[in-house]
């Protein structure tokens, strides 16, 4: 296969013998490959022309371990074929083969799915995608860029537990009691009748009409508790790679605990060491959901604070009723003493150890280092690899001890 400049050579040594020679074949031969270099060029200039690039997907986000579709369609809207057209997808999403060899008729369609399992939490770019295309007889080749990139957010994986029993005795604060709150709040939970001085703002139309008689809404108290969850990715204390690593536990773990409790009504805080120091301020509801998990799809372990800086930095935001539970593969015992200060201060603190040495061979276990903590009754849960993680969480500490009989 010749390329440009060759066959530009080989006119310009053609012409050259032609005029020296005076060979009228000569010139019939340096003719014809002019006129064949001319077309060439201006078929490839064509071929990548009047093409119409449109992809649909599911959506901007997607979880891990979800699977993200796409359906492609490449439009010619131009009357003459297309010999061949090669798609070119830049994504980064790992797995992501958008890519697509075509040989298209005019004003013909060709369309094509793409179905990508995701195992990898961040944030990814979809795209440019660009057609390359060129002549029959592969002298040029033209690239055009067909569409801009788009951005798809991979979040972390959320596991359903339906309980967490990590703190014994539950978590503290007064949560839903049978005691009806005198104001108006965010838990309306039954009707009774309307009584001499009850606010008009309280009575439920509705249920008034069907009982022929004014009733009045009822109001538990609302959740006192909050829960802050830290985070440690320090990077030296991390062990494993990719799926199997003390880094996408941690995360997973951390996104399944903060999502239960806020579907449970109760406001949760969460602070990452990792690259950088990351807190997402106290909330609650959906919103707080959308916030935990996608700061949790691109926090990374890196050079920041170690833990005992972090609860140190940290330690003002807690208080009495709240809650700390902290989420590390450290087994340095450093951190202890910033631990039990914070419960000395009220605050019911809970710790998730990860083994690192089940993460990675050559490591030592010491898991003596955490017995310290269980003996000031500090709640501990263990996890190592290839646990499944369900089930330890919503059975607590005793869940790894059951396992192991």
């Amino acid at each position: 296969m010749l390329r440009p400049w060759q066959a530009l050579l080989l006119l310009a040594v053609l012409a050259f013998f032609a005029v020296s020679s005076g060979w009228h074949d000569l010139y019939v031969l340096t003719y014809v490959l002019l006129v064949l270099f001319t077309l060439s060029w201006l078929w490839a200039r064509y071929s990548v022309r009047k093409l119409i690039f449109r992809r649909s997907s599911t959506g901007g986000r997607v979880q891990v371990g979800e699977v993200f579709e796409e359906r492609l369609m490449l439009d010619n809207l131009g009357v003459l074929p297309k010999l061949w057209v090669q798609i070119v997808d830049g994504s980064t999403l790992p797995g992501h083969r958008a890519g697509y060899v075509a040989s298209m008729g005019g004003r013909k369609r060709a369309m094509w799915r793409v179905r990508t399992p995701c195992r990898q939490r961040g944030r990814f770019q979809l795209g440019p995608v660009s057609a390359i295309s060129g002549d029959p007889f592969g002298l040029f080749r033209r690239r055009l860029t067909l569409s801009a990139s788009n951005e798809l957010l991979v979040l972390p994986r959320v596991l359903p537990i339906t309980q967490f029993a990590l703190f014994s005795g539950g978590l503290p604060g007064r949560g839903k009691t049978s005691r009806r709150a005198l104001q108006t709040t965010t838990n309306a939970t039954s009707i009774r009748e309307y009584i001499a001085g009850d606010a008009l703002s309280r009575i439920h139309w509705r249920s008034s009409a069907r009982h022929n008689k004014l009733m009045v809404k009822e109001f538990d108290l609302d959740p006192a508790v909050d829960v802050w969850i830290f985070v440690d990715l320090n990077e030296s204390v991390q062990a494993g790679e990719d799926e199997d690593s003390t880094e996408e536990y941690a995360v997973t773990i951390a996104a399944t605990i903060a999502v239960h409790l806020l579907r449970q009504d109760l406001s949760v805080g969460m602070i990452v060491n990792g690259e950088r120091r990351e807190i997402l301020t106290m909330d609650r509801g959906d919103r707080q959901i959308e916030r935990v998990l996608e700061l949790l799809a691109v926090v990374r372990s890196g050079p920041g604070p170690d833990l005992k800086e972090a609860l140190a930095l940290d330690a003002f935001h807690l208080g009495r009723n709240m809650a700390a539970i902290v989420i590390t593969p450290s087994n340095s015992r450093d951190w202890h003493a910033g631990a039990q200060q914070l419960q000395r201060r009220g605050v019911q603190v809970a710790v998730i150890g990860l083994d690192a040495a089940s993460f990675e061979e050559g490591l030592l276990s010491d898991e003596d280092s955490l017995a310290l903590l269980e003996g000031a009754g500090i709640p501990v849960l263990h996890v190592r690899s290839q646990d499944p993680l369900t089930p330890i969480l919503e059975s607590g500490p005793e869940a790894r001890y059951a396992q192991r009989r």
